[in-house]
């Protein structure tokens, strides 16, 4: 039952990191408005509280967002924990 937890988890985390790097490149590549907004509205509830996490830190003096990277460094590592869980 571990097992298939995990693996959903896993799955849930790759679409998220998905997500995150188109969001990370809508603006270089030429996608439709209506893609862009989809990406917008798919990414807003994880990308939010981390924007407000960095608004109030050290790393507020950045001129770029670095919240996607942070994002996607926290993905990457739930899923390798997801991955761990499902080899054990």
């Amino acid at each position: 039952m571990l097992y298939y937890i995990a693996y959903c988890f896993n799955i849930f985390f790759m679409v998220l990191e998905i997500f995150v790097l188109l969001y990370l490149i809508k603006n270089i590549l030429p996608f439709g408005v209506f893609v862009k907004y989809i990406i917008d509205i798919m990414t807003a509830p994880v990308l939010v509280p981390v924007q407000k996490i960095v608004k109030h830190s050290v790393l507020k003096c950045f001129k770029t967002d670095i919240s996607p990277y942070i994002l996607l460094i926290v993905l990457f590592y739930m899923g390798g924990v997801c991955s761990y869980i499902m080899e054990h």
